[in-house]
């Protein structure tokens, strides 16, 4: 009766899931992909709408230069009561005293010619300025996707890991109550009864620690997606990271490419160039005399005194200027630009010698990640196998609790290996992209 009993109980142990499978409670979430995660990121993240009104701010410097070539209007009045009280200088000098009312007005309109193409180098600078504000934009969106799929990623393997651990505390708190029941009947003895409840606190305890790492990443990502409450809401996760992973990794050759051709940080950093040479120029033409036009009219009306006067005149002409002598000042101030425009020069020197560091790391990361992928999951499915095997023979009492402790020991660290290298492998694909210069678009 002892052996029927037992070998019932033992049929009834429940198998260790794979890394893989999904639990009931995530299979009723809804599921935030991180195509969703990166988009709602790109439409709330204050970071990103910053460097938006960047964007404006260096349209208004541009609209300042672009003002420059038309000409200014400007118009003055004024309407006034004085109370005089003169003596002429001329004989029989009469005193003049009484109360008059002035009335005035003028209007001016100057227009700029020429200042040594200073304006057109101006209004070039303020136009690569804009741009240089794009491309700083278009790389604040990239940096922030590639921290939102780290994230998104650290967040799918904490919460993978809350499940192998919590498949892991109901394999032993199945295997504890089991040996209860035969430690009642006498069949186990009571430090296999203990056994299986320490490994089951363990188990718990990994679990409490993987939901403290998941709530962690998921704040994180929360911030970055700019949810007001730094929340992911909680029917929202991160699906498991289930099925092949059908990408390929490019080549070095392919990537440098693209980078070079779509980079926004490059981008930025030409553009910045071109507009430090454009300042180089505008100091150059300070050098040439400015030519303005000026033109305007003038009226003037006094009453209250005889006789009244009436004023009226109209003007128009060309106005030069010419600076000869500065003290030195243009002198420096062009050796500034200059040494600005070749800071720059060595910056994008830099900037390109950085991007193909960092794409021949990420295509090596990836190459090295897809083997480890690909091994832990091999290493993974043997392991299944072995735990299978063991047990069977625990079941039927060729193999003892040391070994069954072991297999299953194995089996959850293999899971997590095969679950971790996994992630380091999406995200190391996804890294490839972001390093390309690649940023997904906005509707």
């Amino acid at each position: 009766m002892k052996k029927i009993l037992l070998t019932a109980l033992l049929l009834s142990l429940p198998a260790f899931g794979g890394a893989a499978e999904t639990d009931s409670g995530a299979a009723r979430d809804s599921v935030l992909t991180i195509e969703e995660a990166k988009r709602t990121a790109l439409e709330n993240n204050p970071g990103v709408r910053q460097t938006l009104a960047r964007i404006t701010a260096a349209k208004g410097v541009l609209g300042q230069a672009y003002a420059s070539w038309f000409p200014t209007v400007s118009a003055s009045g004024g309407y006034i009561k004085r109370h005089i009280n003169i003596i002429t200088d001329y004989p029989p000098f009469p005193r003049v005293e009484g109360d008059l009312t002035e009335t005035n007005g003028s209007l001016q309109l100057n227009w700029l010619l020429f200042n040594g193409f200073s304006r057109r180098a101006q209004t070039l600078a303020a136009r690569y300025g804009v741009e240089e504000a794009r491309q700083t934009h278009e790389n604040a969106r990239r940096l922030l996707v590639e921290s939102v799929a780290t994230a998104y990623y650290q967040a799918q393997l904490a919460r993978e890991n809350v499940r192998i651990a919590e498949q892991n505390a109901a394999f032993n708190r199945s295997l504890e109550k089991n040996a209860k029941i035969r430690r009642e009947v006498g069949a186990a003895p009571r430090s296999e009864l203990l056994n299986f409840s320490i490994r089951a606190v363990q188990a718990e305890s990994d679990s409490i620690e993987a939901a403290r790492n998941y709530t962690v990443a998921s704040t994180v990502l929360a911030e970055l997606m700019g949810l007001p409450d730094t929340r992911l809401p909680a029917e929202l996760v991160p699906p498991p990271a289930a099925g092949e992973i059908a990408d390929s990794i490019p080549s070095y050759e392919t990537l440098v490419a693209a980078a070079l051709e779509k980079r926004p940080d490059l981008k930025a950093v030409e553009s910045a160039l071109a507009a430090a040479e454009q300042r180089k120029i505008a100091v150059k033409g300070s050098y040439l005399p400015t030519i303005g036009l000026t033109a305007g009219m003038n009226f003037s009306e006094q009453t209250g005194i005889d006789p009244e006067q009436i004023d009226r005149d109209r003007y128009a002409g060309l106005t030069a200027s010419w600076e000869l002598f500065g003290g030195g000042r243009r002198k420096a101030e062009f050796q500034q630009k200059k040494a600005e425009e070749f800071s720059l020069m060595e910056e994008r020197r830099r900037k390109i010698l950085s991007i193909r560091s960092a794409i021949r790391q990420a295509v090596e990361n990836a190459g090295a990640a897809e083997q480890q992928w690909r091994r832990q999951e091999d290493a993974y499915r043997m392991t299944q196998k072995v735990r299978r095997d063991i047990e069977l023979l625990y079941r039927t009492g060729a193999a003892n609790l040391t070994r069954l402790n072991e297999a299953q020991t194995d089996l959850v660290r293999a899971a997590g290996l095969a679950a971790s290298s996994k992630i380091q492998f999406l995200l190391a694909l996804d890294k490839l992209r972001t390093e390309s210069g690649e940023v997904p678009e906005t509707p």
